[in-house]
């Protein structure tokens, strides 16, 4: 990413994202390892969890997890939400 991209991305980033940029430019922000960048399926999802598909399903219905939309109708839990759950935070 060029420089100019990164500071249009500072420009236009949302209020509640802000605080993290802060923490980026003061370099005080974790590195996220690249295997907490990926997008599990609600099986996968459901596996990691120990739970039942239906049940990831109504955790990202309900908020509670979020989900990304590849395409119409296919359904992707980022993996990072699935570690940040498991350790007791909220997203």
């Amino acid at each position: 990413m060029t420089r100019e991209e990164l500071v249009m991305k500072f420009l236009t980033a949302p209020a509640e994202e802000l605080p993290r940029w802060y923490e980026f430019a003061e370099n005080k922000c974790e590195a996220s390892a690249p295997a907490d960048r990926k997008l599990l399926t609600l099986a996968a999802a459901a596996k990691v969890l120990t739970v039942s598909r239906q049940t990831v399903f109504r955790m990202c219905r309900d908020g509670r997890l979020p989900v990304v939309e590849t395409r119409a109708g296919r359904f992707r839990v980022p993996s990072y939400a699935l570690t940040a759950l498991l350790k007791g935070g909220s997203k």
